[in-house]
């Protein structure tokens, strides 16, 4: 039986500080390792980037590249450089006092023009102290 699967993303483990600055480069690349085409999301003006983390079903923690974002999202805290479909989530230490523990993540992409959302990243966010 063959297994087709339209799920792109890549599960990748993140481990943090509690307290400590966060800095995330991320370099989306195809299979065969050219660049992963977000032009068409980023010119789009409605494009947004979320990394989203979650305990259970709740989130407790997330980052934006869109401005005026509800606690618990970060605002602004994701650039996007679609040329070299590069993203970049950061913050500064005040916004990551987590409890320590293991949450879940996903990051993704999205347009509200087209509708059009997807997730290039998911995985455990691990929250260590000291």
């Amino acid at each position: 039986m063959a297994k087709i699967s339209a799920d792109i993303a890549k599960t990748v483990d993140l481990t943090v500080r509690r307290g400590d600055s966060f800095y995330l480069k991320i370099v989306l690349t195809n299979d065969d390792g050219t660049a992963y085409d977000i032009m068409e999301v980023v010119d789009n003006i409605n494009y947004q980037a979320d990394l989203k983390v979650y305990n259970n079903d709740e989130l407790v923690l997330g980052f934006s590249s869109a401005a005026d974002q509800a606690t618990p999202i970060i605002s602004s805290s994701i650039s996007v450089t679609g040329s070299t479909a590069t993203l970049v989530v950061s913050t500064s230490s005040t916004n990551m006092g987590l409890y320590t523990g293991t949450y879940k993540y996903k990051l993704y992409v999205s347009s509200d023009t087209d509708s059009e959302t997807n997730t290039v990243l998911v995985g455990k966010f691990k929250v260590v102290d000291i």
